[in-house]
């Protein structure tokens, strides 16, 4: 009987890499879990199915305190997960993330944060600057205060978002550059977008060879998390410095090279045979 390898949130084209496994695929969204007997099973209106592995695809969906119980579950079980459930968990949230890469001893972009009620009017900064409410993704919570005199209409807004914010500088950047490591091999990309969001409504993009000043924040990042795949973003500005924005522990490999997914399939490949 062929191993089973659960694909979440992934896209169809991950089964032709994983031809010696029973592939399925689950939407996080629709699946409960189970841990029993040191098996995990995950449970959909399809089927109950017991795992021999996870490749987590998981992206900008709504945040759900469910899908950090889901990781540790898989953590617990043992089964292996790429990247490990430890990494996914560590970088959950924006702030865990924030904190994780702050103490790798990288070049945060610098922020405030704020929690509870009526505390975001407290982080009023010279505009323009960038507000990001809780742990959405793909440009969904973050707002551009361009004039100071909006700023308390949108503190207001956002209460009813009854949740975390964080206020940034506004970058006018000269590039965004994502740098993105599997295993030993890295790749980069610069981005163009049709608005201020650096990583949305890309327009245009251009693989590169990653500039050595990123290449080593990345390689940081790898080893103080434990990685196998993570992807980080940076914004250049005018004078040529860099600021990482964040990393993704579930990268978008759209635009990339080919042979990079087949490095995430290998690099959970190895990861399932050191188990059997």
């Amino acid at each position: 009987m062929r191993p089973t390898l659960v694909v979440i949130n992934g896209e169809q084209y991950w089964q032709r890499y994983f031809p010696e496994y029973e592939v399925v695929f689950r939407r996080l969204q629709e699946c409960s879990w189970v841990l029993r007997g040191g098996d995990l099973w995950c449970v959909s209106r399809e089927s109950a199915t017991r795992l021999d592995g996870v490749l987590w695809r998981v992206g900008a969906i709504r945040p759900d305190p469910r899908h950090r119980a889901t990781l540790e579950l898989i953590r617990l079980s043992g089964v292996p997960c790429s990247n490990p459930a430890s990494v996914l968990a560590r970088c959950h949230d924006r702030l865990s993330m924030l904190a994780e890469m702050r103490e790798a001893g990288l070049p945060v972009i610098p922020f405030d944060a704020a929690l509870g009620d009526d505390m975001l009017r407290r982080l009023e900064r010279p505009v323009p600057f960038v507000v990001k409410v809780g742990n959405h993704h793909a440009g969904l919570g973050k707002a551009l205060v361009r004039d100071a005199g909006a700023w308390p209409e949108i503190a207001d807004l956002l209460f009813a978002a009854d949740d975390y914010a964080v206020v940034e500088p506004f970058i006018d950047y000269e590039r965004d550059v994502r740098c993105l490591a599997v295993g030993e091999r890295m790749w980069a990309m610069t981005r163009a977008s049709a608005g201020w969001k650096a990583n949305v409504d890309t327009r245009k993009y251009q693989v590169i060879d990653p500039p050595p000043e990123l290449a080593e924040h990345t390689r940081r990042a790898m080893r103080h998390l434990g990685a196998d795949v993570l992807g980080l973003d940076f914004l250049q500005a005018k004078d040529g410095a860099y600021t990482l924005l964040e990393c993704n522990d579930t990268p978008g490999l759209s635009g990339f090279p080919e042979e990079l997914r087949e490095d995430v399939a290998e690099c959970l490949r190895v990861r399932m045979l050191q188990r059997l």
